[in-house]
This record gives C-alpha cells, structure tokens and sequence, in this order.
C-alpha cells in the first residue's frame, strides 16, 4: 500500500502530465486552425480562378465569332 506521501507525489505527477497535454493539445488544435484557414482560401481561389477561365473561354469565344 502507498503511503500518503507517495500518492501525492503520484497525483501531482499525474496532474503535471494532463496539464502537458491540454497544452500540446491546444497547440495542435491552433495549428490545424491555421491550416484549415488557409485552405479554404486556395479553394476560394480556386473557385475564383475556375470562374475567371470561364469567363475567359467566353469572351474568346465571343470575339472570334463562334457565340
């Protein structure tokens, strides 16, 4: 049996250790917060760009006569 020294010990270890992974978990979640942040702006680009070469193709088609 543990005394009451050792279980304090073993509670303030466990304690340090949860703290460690909230923090790693909290830097983590931060980073795919940036990651998703800038995915979604290259697909609006690309969303944006996909609409511009539409746009392109018509006017080109347009100007050469075949619309």
């Amino acid at each position: 049996m543990m005394s009451s020294t050792e279980v304090e010990a073993y509670r303030l270890d466990l304690r340090e250790r949860v703290i460690r992974l909230e923090t790693v978990l909290d830097r983590i979640e931060r980073h795919l917060s940036i990651l998703n942040d800038r995915t979604v702006a290259l697909e609006q680009w690309r969303s944006w760009m996909s609409g511009g070469m539409a746009l392109l193709g018509v006017l080109i088609a347009i100007g050469i006569g075949v619309l």
